[in-house]
């Protein structure tokens, strides 16, 4: 009388090996695409040469100092010692908390100085 039983050690399955297959995506053509013309391919004759193209030039314009609209989208790796940085974030906490605005941030607040400072300098 012998009894099949389960190994008590077995090697786990893969998490994956339960999940189902994925189902197949079969696209049906649609009306209107079956409608339309098949795409041509540009031929020698339609394609201008490189020197035929008119060349057009990119200005930029300048940007202006401390403008409303001008974003903060550059970070500036700066040290400071953590006691100032501490009173620079409790500054700003009090800032949002009396003036209820939000958009007060450590950087706003670092670039208005910036600019103030720069200004007061001549530069």
């Amino acid at each position: 009388m012998s009894v099949q039983r389960e190994p008590a050690i077995r090697r786990p399955a893969h998490p994956a090996a339960d999940l189902p297959e994925r189902p197949r995506v079969v696209k049906d053509p649609t009306p209107s695409a079956v409608d339309e013309q098949p795409t041509q391919l540009p031929t020698e004759s339609t394609i201008r040469p490189v020197a035929d193209v008119p060349v057009t030039s990119v200005v930029s314009p300048a940007p202006e100092a401390a403008s409303p609209v001008e974003k903060l989208s550059e970070q500036h790796n700066v040290r400071l010692r953590p006691s100032t940085k501490a009173r620079l974030t409790r500054g700003v906490d009090k800032l949002r908390y009396e003036t209820g605005d939000r958009s007060i941030t450590i950087s706003s607040v670092t670039d208005a100085a910036l600019i103030e400072y720069l200004t007061k300098n001549g530069c």
